[in-house]
């Protein structure tokens, strides 16, 4: 008889404790009205004042305008070594372009790919320190210092490399 009555105190706790759980954790409404009980309640539901002394939430911040990217034609740029091009680096590009200068870098796009396919022929042993290799911060350096001397510093704020891998 008392393992009956042990065994039925604990089905009902069980059952008691997952029925709270259950409440607690939105799975199960609460008709019990146990969340203010546990100091659960939501303030939006409860009193107005409460509610109506939350601060209101901050601004979005302002990011400026959005960005505005040019992508250039696709580069082949032949790697010479000891006077013969084995090997080919592709290489395509974006540049991070003032909005207001939109339309003269694009009047310039010819330069440009002129001023970043000669300025890369010439310094592309610099660029590949081992065999495979290529140095991407120092391509980027020279790039954006290409761009740059033939732009100005207005127009062009950066130049991105969208891919470069050598075949």
């Amino acid at each position: 008889m008392v393992k009956r009555l042990l065994i039925g105190v604990v089905v009902l706790l069980l059952l008691g404790g997952s029925f709270v759980g259950l409440t607690v954790m939105g799975v199960v409404p609460d008709v019990a009205g146990l969340k203010p009980m546990l100091g659960l309640a939501d303030p939006a539901a409860g009193e107005g004042s409460e509610a109506a002394q939350a601060p209101p939430p901050p601004p979005p911040p302002d990011y400026g305008p959005d960005p505005v990217f040019m992508r250039l034609p696709q580069f082949a740029i032949p790697v010479i070594a000891e006077g013969q091009a084995g090997r080919h680096l592709n290489l395509s590009l974006r540049l991070h372009v003032d909005p207001d200068s939109r339309a003269d870098v694009t009047r310039a796009i010819p330069r440009l790919t002129d001023v970043i396919l000669t300025g890369l022929v010439q310094k592309m042993p610099e660029l590949i320190p081992a065999p495979g290799r290529l140095d991407l911060p120092a391509m980027k350096a020279v790039l954006n210092g290409q761009v740059t001397r033939a732009m100005g510093d207005g127009p062009v704020h950066d130049v991105l490399i969208d891919g470069a891998y050598i075949r």
